[in-house]
């Protein structure tokens, strides 16, 4: 048998991953992006949202160490900040400052550059995996000798004059959310798979700032990051401070429901005053700001459904965001794509790398996987009044009964951790509905009700308490 190898359309966190994933089963594995790659943690043209807060859940961090090896070592040698969100982070609920209280969980806080910048390096140390460049997949190309099968690419260089073709055992696209597949499907003449958006017209504005020396940082500010809710129907505007490398923070503020947060440097300053607590503007007062105002609305939640798709085609996979992209105001992007490279894995190692009946086996196993995520981020937006798109049919029933517990996690630390574990991937949703958290909601919501809440009535506009309760 000759050598396989397999085509990655995308170098982003889920196409390297996915070429990571791929080099254990074929001899050469070549991931081919648009842009040129910077030699250490800086911007990308093809990658936006770079500019943006990230969050890495839990779940995609152990993926990620799982996938290459010394990744957490040199995102923390590199400056990640190793955080407990729960101990480290002023949050504002629509209730109130969330107490003092470790969740138990320590996440990565880190530029999205720096992440990339780590795992491209780690990727690089396989010698069967390949970048390349500067070049732009125009179309698959395909066979019908005995059935449908991709078989490689047609590819335009930014360097070279002619269009060129490569060869392929297995073509994946993680191009992401700008996938240009389903028109490269109808041009080998393909119905697309059908798509299924929810939008609550969210919107970031973000800048980035040089945080002061330890020295300029009031003694009662004991906090890392701040995190301010949005508290319908009055304040339909988020806003968090992240801290990243080099004593840098992105403060990023999101509005929904077409509330869209302003995109020119005063307006996005008069915009941070304006939120429900004052924290994040009197923290920038001692910061210096290192960049302008960047914005980005492309934020439904869109899920192309390959697994329900009528067509067969072999030697073809989509992957990550190009098949299920979610509001990223919920951080599920990057774990979720580690996680479809893992799928993909699994899928390789039952049936081979050449079997015509991968992508049927994976599309298959990749919606499982993707349910629960999708189902969280939408039940989410689906608070807000403006959202559009099909509300689950269940959705009555569950939703009280989610607030209810969202309300009381900050004061219970049962509660917390569990509704943590979800959010960050390392548990599905159905255990927040556990006898034992029925039971636990209904008790500490009976509690409330008898004793009263004194964080109910707080005054919300305040500070962060600056004696904040260790728990």
């Amino acid at each position: 048998m000759g050598a396989t190898q397999a085509i990655v359309i995308g170098g982003s966190i889920a196409g390297m991953c996915t070429a990571r994933v791929l080099s254990d089963y074929c001899d050469r594995v070549i991931v081919i992006d648009r842009d040129s790659y910077p030699t250490g943690p800086q911007e990308r043209a093809g990658v936006p949202q770079s500019r943006h807060v990230h969050a890495l859940l839990a779940r995609g961090r152990g993926e990620l160490e799982r996938l290459f090896p010394g990744f957490d070592r040199a995102m923390v040698e590199q400056g990640a900040h190793e955080i407990d969100f729960g101990m480290d982070f002023a949050t504002l609920r629509p209730q109130g400052w969330a107490p003092r209280q470790s969740d138990g969980l320590q996440l990565l806080f880190a530029s999205r550059n720096l992440l990339e910048s780590v795992v491209r390096g780690l990727c690089r140390r396989h010698a069967n995996i390949e970048f390349m460049e500067r070049t732009t997949v125009t179309s698959l190309l395909a066979s019908n000798s005995s059935g449908l099968r991709v078989t490689g690419v047609r590819v335009a260089s930014q360097d070279e004059g002619a269009p060129s073709s490569l060869d392929a055992d297995l073509v994946v696209d993680a191009s992401g959310r700008n996938s240009k597949s389903p028109e490269w499907l109808q041009e080998l003449g393909l119905s697309m798979p059908e798509e299924t958006v929810v939008n609550s017209h969210t919107g970031y504005s973000s800048r980035w700032f040089a945080l002061p020396e330890p020295s300029r940082w009031p003694r009662e500010w004991w906090w890392k990051g701040v995190w301010i809710d949005i508290a319908p129907p009055d304040n339909m505007t988020a806003g968090v401070l992240f801290p990243v490398e080099h004593n840098r923070c992105i403060v990023t503020l999101a509005g929904v429901n077409k509330q869209y947060p302003p995109n020119d440097d005063d307006g996005f300053m008069r915009a941070v005053d304006n939120l429900r607590s004052p924290v994040i503007g009197k923290v920038l007062r001692l910061a210096e700001p290192l960049s302008t105002v960047y914005s980005y609305r492309t934020m439904a939640n869109r899920i192309r459904h390959y697994d329900r798709w009528k067509e067969r085609l072999a030697g073809f996979i989509a992957l990550g965001d190009s098949t299920c992209a979610f509001n990223p105001i919920y951080g599920q992007g990057m774990t979720t794509g580690t996680l479809a490279a893992g799928v993909l894995g699994e899928c390789v190692k039952k049936v081979g790398l050449t079997n015509g009946d991968i992508p049927q086996m994976f599309f298959g196993a990749q919606a499982r996987m993707q349910q629960d995520p999708w189902l969280l981020a939408t039940g989410a937006d689906f608070r807000f009044p403006g959202t559009e798109g099909v509300r689950s049919k269940s959705a009555g029933l569950i939703d009280p009964y989610m607030l209810t517990l969202m309300s009381l996690s900050d004061d219970d630390p049962v509660l917390k951790r569990r509704v943590g574990e979800v959010i960050n991937m390392l548990r599905p949703p159905s255990a927040l509905f556990a006898p034992s958290i029925i039971g636990r909601v209904a008790w500490c919501s009976l509690q409330r009700r008898l004793t009263g809440s004194a964080r109910l009535s707080q005054e919300v506009s305040a500070m962060p308490p600056a004696l904040a309760s260790v728990g």
